[in-house]
């Protein structure tokens, strides 16, 4: 994650927890947790709620909610501050002139008898 994607960082009960969001569509969250260095990409705050925050309220044992509400106004904040990534035009190839693809029969040979 890049340093200027993040928007939190802090604790949830132990676990240090680095959130990003490169832009309106997609979070990143990142934290320690005892078997090593975790990350998870969440495509609505909704998959983040349930993917991470629930997961450390329940691995640090915590019951407080104002330790999550401070993380999800952040990532509504951002969100609505970022723009929605656009298809590039050119990353898109057409072929000049398409070919007919043939039937499945028309490319076999012909059975001999």
């Amino acid at each position: 994650m890049e340093q200027g994607d993040v928007i939190w960082e802090g604790k949830i009960g132990s676990t240090s927890l680095r959130v990003g969001v490169p832009h309106s569509e997609c979070i990143i969250a990142e934290w320690e947790s005892p078997r090593g260095p975790r990350h998870k990409i969440a495509d609505s705050l909704e998959e983040f709620e349930r993917a991470v925050l629930f997961q450390l309220l329940l691995g640090a044992g915590e019951t407080d909610e104002a330790a999550t509400q401070e993380v999800v106004t952040a990532v509504q904040a951002a969100q609505e501050a970022r723009p929605k990534p656009v298809a590039d035009p050119a990353a898109q190839r057409r072929r000049k002139n398409p070919k007919q693809r043939q039937h499945r029969r028309s490319r076999r040979p012909p059975r001999r008898r």
